[in-house]
């Protein structure tokens, strides 16, 4: 993975450069950021640009790309590249570890351009329905994998996907490496909620924020990419949201966002309306969708609910919205402003985050259902 690749995030690489330049390269680095905003990708180019064999890399502020270890790097099958992410077991007494998934997870970030979600990831290995975590004997295999001596590269690299996900007993085992890795030892971990690693290994992290895409970069990049003309290209970036996973997700799928756009629309109708038995219908028929879609529909009307505000600010904000969907966000948008944009943001983020966490879904639709009836009459 080169830098030039990734998406925008210019900042971010000159910083990454730069610590390369002055040897200021930390042992332990935390990038964390949003879904789909490049931090893995990001993570991956580092590790890359860090064990280039090119002298003019540097010069050139980027990997070389056709040396030896940067093929294997963009292949994702270096000797001294190890990549440890969430996985579930089975019914055997054998947990499994992340190298019993290596061939679907390089696959997995190859196809996706290394935007990935933890949603796809456990859909790839269909355990959609188990908890993946990374556990004691994952831990095991990192401090055994770090005590080899380096096959090639200047610098051994451990790339530790969704740490958020370390369950607590296999945590203090990683403390000491941490804190005391071997020399020429690079170790970076991935995580989307850095709130919820424990603060034990959080302390012993240089954390490196990774901010959303910008809409101008993702704009560009999915009018290119996928032969888009400018309007289409900016409706599918603003209903994004900086997340270029999502992108993934919505080019090509016109049906399903025309789905989520009526799913929305009705709701929005029947909250207004206050018609209790219509949205105890709409939860119960919620309750029968996937954790996935559920989780995808929310994210939906959080940039519904966003895209309004701003086109009661900025008029033209949403020109690009044509169709059914103008019509409705123009009718819609007078029931958006400074009174209640940040209770619906906040609300429909925890709704996101309850769904995450297998509350049922019928119960948190409901209640988001309630509480959007209250809201929509702040004026």
């Amino acid at each position: 993975m080169l830098f030039s690749e990734i998406i925008g995030q210019e900042r971010i690489k000159a910083r990454l450069k730069e610590t390369v330049r002055n040897n200021r390269v930390a042992h332990a680095q935390l990038f964390y950021g949003s879904e789909g905003n490049g931090k893995l990708a990001l993570a991956i180019a580092y590790a890359q640009f860090i064990n280039c064999r090119d002298k003019k890399k540097l010069e050139r502020g980027d990997s070389c790309g056709v040396c030896p270890s940067c093929i294997k790097f963009n292949k994702l099958i270096h000797p001294d590249l190890h990549f440890v992410f969430p996985v579930a077991g089975n019914e055997s007494n054998k947990p499994f570890v992340s190298s019993d998934f290596l061939a679907e997870w390089r696959s997995f970030l190859i196809e996706n351009n290394y935007y990935v979600s933890l949603d796809d990831w456990f859909k790839k290995i269909a355990i959609e329905r188990k908890q993946a975590a990374i556990n004691v004997a994952e831990t095991n295999q990192i401090i055994h994998k770090l005590s080899y001596t380096s096959y090639e590269s200047e610098y051994k690299v451990m790339l530790i996907w969704m740490v958020e996900k370390l369950n607590y007993p296999a945590a203090p085992r990683i403390l000491k490496i941490l804190e005391e890795p071997p020399e020429k030892t690079l170790i970076l971990l991935v995580a989307e909620k850095p709130d919820l690693i424990i603060s034990t290994i959080l302390s012993r992290l240089l954390p490196v924020k990774i901010p959303r895409i910008e809409d101008a970069d993702l704009i560009e990049v999915v009018s290119q990419r996928f032969h888009l003309n400018e309007a289409e290209a900016s409706a599918i970036a603003l209903q994004a949201n900086g997340n270029y996973a999502e992108v993934l997700r919505l080019v090509g799928q016109s049906d399903s966002r025309k789905m989520n756009f009526e799913r929305f629309r009705d709701w929005m109708r029947v909250c207004y309306a206050f018609d209790v038995k219509e949205l105890i219908n709409f939860s119960e028929t919620a309750a029968r969708e996937s954790r996935e879609s559920n989780k995808h529909f929310l994210i939906y009307g959080l940039s519904v609910i966003r895209n309004c505000l701003m086109l009661n600010y900025t008029k033209n904000a949403l020109i690009n919205i044509s169709g059914e969907e103008k019509g409705f966000y123009e009718k819609f948008s007078p029931f958006i402003n400074h009174l209640n944009i940040n209770s619906f943001a906040n609300e429909f983020n925890k709704a996101v985050y309850h769904i995450e966490r297998n509350v049922n879904s019928g119960l948190v639709f409901f209640d988001l259902s309630l509480t959007a009836a209250k809201l929509l009459r702040l004026k």
